[in-house]
């Protein structure tokens, strides 16, 4: 019957219009499965209360310890769309925190597109004293503390924050001479950055985080349409287990292995690449 039903279909896909029709439902197959499993609730030390976690690692006050983006503080203990920990022990996709310093801290704007509760966009305002920022979320929760940390570090003046960013809102942004977009969309980024963009975006740098868990080909369209504006570097994420193998910090270097790997662990479905593109101007 199996076998009988894929005939069917091979045969049908043949008529151009029930193809696509195929492709489409096999991307948002693939698309929803990505977004349920990222919604899957994510333990942190073996379902411990956070709480009490936060005060067994000395992080009541909510402030981030390490990285780029130390001192910065969070008004709430919440997270979108990653785990909290990391963050606000400084461990945080540290695989890009050489990357951040080496761009330095005098853009004259920056996007975060798929800003969750503003880590980034929060984080660059400060390191950024000249910098207006553009936060984007989907996500109305997300916006909302978005909004209430950067308050929180007095930066609320310098912050924007709304919700989808497509080419159209891309475009028209006043990113002044030189900017720093930061995209982190879900796979939404191939749609976003193509050949046009790229151009458009030729004197400002970019890191994104590609997705190829999604659509294996993200990566490759995303370097193609921005090689021939930007030098390319691509930066590969650290695996859970190595990272709580290889890595230590104050807070986590008394832990057992299997609670420090709970704290620093970011959950993500494979090995990802960010590619960072530096403007040629």
């Amino acid at each position: 019957m199996k076998a009988l039903a894929k005939q069917m279909i091979a045969r049908s896909a043949r008529v151009p219009l029930l193809g696509r029709l195929y492709r489409v439902l096999y991307h948002v197959h693939r698309i929803s499965g990505a977004v349920y499993h990222a919604s899957l609730p994510r333990p942190v030390a073996q379902e411990s209360d956070l709480d009490a976690e936060l005060a067994r690692l000395s992080l009541s006050d909510l402030s981030v310890r390490h990285g780029p983006f130390a001192g910065m503080r969070y008004p709430s203990a919440r997270s979108f769309g990653s785990t909290l920990l990391p963050k606000l022990i400084g461990s945080y996709e540290q695989e890009l925190h050489p990357v951040i310093a080496a761009l330095g801290a005098d853009y004259s704007a920056i996007v975060d597109i798929g800003c969750a509760e503003g880590y980034y966009a929060v984080g660059m305002a400060l390191r950024n004293p000249g910098a207006h920022v553009y936060a984007f979320d989907t996500n109305a929760d997300a916006q909302r503390q978005c909004l209430a940390t950067a308050r929180e570090n007095g930066v609320e003046s310098r912050v924007t924050v709304a919700g989808l960013c497509d080419a159209d809102t891309l475009r028209r942004l006043p990113l002044g001479p030189h900017a720093l977009v930061i995209c982190d969309c879900e796979g939404y980024e191939r749609q976003l950055l193509d050949d046009r963009m790229a151009e458009h975006l030729r004197d400002h740098d970019l890191i994104v985080e590609t997705h190829d868990f999604i659509d294996i080909e993200i990566s490759t369209a995303i370097k193609r349409a921005l090689a021939g504006t930007h030098d390319l570097t691509s930066i590969y994420s650290t695996d859970d287990i190595q990272k709580a193998l290889t890595t230590t910090y104050p807070e986590t270097a008394a832990l057992p292995l299997e609670q420090r790997r709970l704290a620093l662990r970011e959950g993500r479905p494979c090995i990802m690449e960010w590619v960072v593109a530096r403007s040629r101007g």
